[in-house]
Parts: structure tokens; sequence; C-alpha cells
């Protein structure tokens, strides 16, 4: 599921922020990793020079890490260098699909980086244009601010019950099987201020039993393929702040969650949970399109207690 891993660069020390994040799945899950550039065609020569360069870099460093774990069999770097021209979004787009990537490691560069970035330029438009999961990782302007767990430490996976909320599951349990990865299940359950048939402290009670419910059904499932799971479950919250801070707190490495259909890039986006968690957290955020794009479909898991993220 994991063939093929693209790094998008322009140059700067902020986009490479996204490199250690993807060399430690390439090792770790023998893909092949892709560095792509995008630019003008005075500047093709100059970008070909700075790919070769990153990709020897990578090179060293897998060296350098057979020295330091000479117990360790690993594979060979495999890193492909490619340099396009023409609109940024648009050429990471096309040579995503063409190309069948698996995943797309994209840093957002510093504390505004998000508004610079996300909305309306390139990460955005990558992340609406393709039907395949994209990872954005928070740069704030330093290599050492890079997490030494890179994504393989654990998964933090919020879930609203629905088919959509589920997109990402597939993929969790791709990475948690292969990494020997936890996976952390969460669900927020928000108060309904129309129900008026039975008490708060009854409604709340009713509601953390259906939500517990369907997570360890879903615990259920990633036991039976020997992944280890264990569930989180609010009532009443604010659902952004909720994923933040358990993400944090479960010293999580990566959150996992899916946009919803085919308009499901406009809520993620723009008001909804998925965009506030991707505006104030500062944990790697993994985002896969729910069904109605060329992904595989996630297993059926009962039950659910639907929430909209």
């Amino acid at each position: 599921m994991f063939e093929k891993i693209l790094v998008p660069l322009d140059g700067s020390d902020l986009a490479e922020v996204a490199l250690p994040y993807a060399e430690e799945l390439m090792r770790r899950l023998h893909s092949q990793l892709v560095l792509l550039c995008v630019c003008t065609a005075n500047e093709t020569q100059e970008q070909l020079l700075y790919l070769e360069q990153a990709a020897e870099k990578i090179g060293h460093r897998a060296q350098r890490y057979r020295e330091k774990n000479p117990g360790v069999m690993i594979d060979d770097p495999y890193v492909e260098t490619v340099v396009l021209n023409g609109k940024t979004s648009e050429e990471i787009i096309d040579y995503v699909e063409a190309n069948q990537i698996a995943l797309t490691i994209m840093a957002t560069h510093g504390r505004s980086g998000i508004s610079r970035w996300a909305m309306g330029s390139v990460a955005d438009k990558v992340i609406r244009g393709i039907n395949r999961p994209v990872c954005l990782i928070r740069a704030r302007g330093s290599h050492a601010e890079v997490r030494p767990d890179c994504l393989v430490s654990r998964i933090f996976a919020p879930l609203d019950g629905s088919e959509a909320g589920e997109a990402a599951l597939p993929y969790i349990e791709a990475l948690a099987e292969r990494l020997s990865t936890e996976v952390v299940l969460f669900q927020s359950v928000p108060k309904d201020d129309r129900s008026e048939d039975v008490t708060w402290v009854e409604l709340e009670k009713l509601a953390k039993r259906s939500a517990k419910i369907y997570l360890r059904k879903v615990e259920g499932t990633l036991a039976s393929k020997g992944i280890a799971a264990r569930s989180e479950v609010e009532f009443g919250g604010n659902p952004a702040q909720e994923i933040i801070h358990l993400a944090e707190r479960t010293r999580s490495a990566v959150v996992a969650m899916s946009t919803h259909g085919r308009t499901g890039v406009d809520r993620l986006m723009f008001g909804s949970v998925a965009e506030k968690v991707l505006r104030a957290g500062t944990t790697p955020l993994f985002l896969v399109r729910a069904p109605g794009a060329d992904m595989p479909r996630s297993t059926s898991y009962g039950s659910r207690c639907t929430v909209s993220y």
C-alpha cells in the first residue's frame, strides 16, 4: 500500500522538514522515495542538482544508520528525483495520480504557514486534487523540532462513527500492522440540545456507551490483525481541542483522519474539526479522502454513533 512516497521540495530548509518522516517510513516499509521539484524551465538544472544532493544526503544518513545499528538489515534507499515545469500544485497532482504515489508528505511553513500554504495555495490544492493520502508536517523553522518517532510510535485515530469517517482505517491498519504501532481510537460525543426526554447525566451515559460499543468493535477488528489498540471517549467538549490535547497527551506520532465525501475537502479546510486541528495542532496530520475516490474501502465495523467531523 505504501510502495511509493512522494516529498515535494522547493529548495527551502522548511520544506525539507518532511524528509526525516519520509525516510523513516521508506526504511521501515521498504518504499521507494520520490523527491519532486516544480520550477520554471530556466531553473531545471539548478533544481536537478539540488535534488541529487538531497538524495546523496539520504544515502549518507542511511549508511550512518547501518553503522549505528549493525544488527539491523535495511535496504539501500531507492530515491528517484523528478523536476517538472509548470504550476506547482497541478504538476504535483498529475504526477501523484499518473505514477500511483501511495503517500505524499509535505511540510507546512511556520506558525502562520497553515494560512499561507494550506488555504488557497499548494498544499490545499494538492489535498483537493488527489484521491490518495497526504501527510502534513508542521514546520516552525528548525529541523530540531522534528519528532524523533517520525510517524511510527503511535497513531491517533479520531472517528465520528460514519462510513466516511472510517476511510483512513485501511491505511491505519496497514501502517500499524507493518510497523507494530499502537492505535489510539477516539470519539468526541456532542451534547444534544434537542433532547428533552432524559437528563444530561442519562444522555451522557447513553452517548458514551454507544461510542464505546462502536470503538470496541473497531478495536476488535484491529486486534484480530494483531494490532494493539485502545479507545478514548469524550462528551460535550470541543472536538478539535480534544483531538489536539489527547494526541499530545498520548504522545501520538500522527493524527490520522478522513475527509468526508466528494465535497469533504471543502469541509475539511474551511470550518471543520480537521481544519481546526490542522491550524492549532502540532502533531503531523495524515489525511485520507472518503469513499468516492479511488481508495480501498474500510472494513464494516458495525453499529455507529455519528458526529460529523
